[in-house]
């Protein structure tokens, strides 16, 4: 004896595998943000270190209003050499800078350094 799906179980069967598929669909962009802001902070702390090496060498940071090192920065450009894919965001007056990103997974967060070395996650970028 054969048996066969009548199509009201044919119709749930598509619905359970379309939910599942969707659920595994919302949890894989989650852990690709995720992926993208640990990336985030891995090339923020190089730009760091390039920033920090500057300044031991010059003895100030390489002064820059408020430019998107992906777009412009020409000033900081002109010093040290960075190629980037992503939106970071640097601001100097020589005597301290501030470089800071949105977080992919929120983007009400703010992932932000400093010559301290230190990436924070804030909520509000902080001025010099």
């Amino acid at each position: 004896m054969k048996k066969t799906l009548d199509k009201k179980q044919s119709i749930l069967v598509l619905l359970i595998i379309s939910l599942f598929s969707l659920s595994i669909l919302c949890f894989s962009i989650k852990i690709m943000d995720s992926a993208k802001d640990l990336n985030l902070e891995a090339t923020m702390a190089r730009i760091n270190t390039l920033i920090m090496e500057y300044y031991i060498q010059n003895n100030i940071f390489p002064k820059e209003e408020l430019c998107n090192l992906k777009k412009d920065c020409f000033n900081f450009k002109k010093e040290i050499n960075v190629c980037l894919d992503q939106n970071i965001y640097y601001i100097s007056n020589e005597k301290d800078y501030i470089l800071y990103s949105p977080s992919f997974v929120n983007k009400n967060i703010y992932f932000v350094t400093n010559s301290n070395f230190l990436i924070n996650k804030v909520l509000k970028v902080p001025e010099l």
